[in-house]
Order: C-alpha cells, then structure tokens, then sequence
C-alpha cells in the first residue's frame, strides 16, 4: 500500500468535505501536500503531508496532532481519534455549532 497515495486521498477528501459545508465563517486552500483552513479571526488549522513519517499533522492553537494510518483510518498517536473527528471538533468548537466531516 502506498501510504502517500492515501494521504492524498484523504487532503482531497477533507477539501470536498470543507466545500460542502458552504459556510462563510471560514476559508480554506490546498496547496503543495498541505491544507489551510482560516477562520474570520485570523486562526488557522493546516492540515500537512509529512511524506518522510507516512503521516498526516494537523496544526492548530492548542498544539499539534500526529495521525498514522490504522485499519483504513487515519488515527492520532496520542488520543486515539480519527483526523475527520479531530477536525469535526476542533472546528465545532470554533464555530460555536456541531460541524461534521
């Protein structure tokens, strides 16, 4: 299995999801392996192919996230949630209403 193939996937997939939200809180842009989500605030998520480790990172203001590929999934190393949930959250929680991707 080529893990950077889903990589791929997975960035072009989460840019789908953003879209259809249709939402004007928010912007977002893929570019170069790496997607950037910025709030009206200035706030950014950038979500980044990290293509020596085989994983995906999300950056956001409360730190970092690492996420290996397990079982199909994307999983954070440390907390044991799938990216799509880390980012439904992260972004739930920014927004001040559930957000689902």
């Amino acid at each position: 299995m080529n893990l950077l193939v889903e990589i791929d996937k997975t960035m072009a997939r989460l840019s789908s999801a953003l879209d259809k939200l249709n939402r004007d809180d928010f912007e977002y842009e893929e570019a170069e392996g790496k997607l950037t989500i910025e709030f009206e605030d200035g706030v950014k998520f950038i979500i980044s192919r990290q293509s020596a480790t085989n994983q995906i990172w999300l950056a956001e203001p409360g730190g970092g996230w690492k996420f290996d590929f397990k079982d199909g999934k994307w999983i954070c190393d440390k907390r044991g949630i799938t990216l799509e949930k880390a980012l439904s959250d992260l972004m739930s929680e920014k927004l001040g209403e559930p957000v689902s991707l």
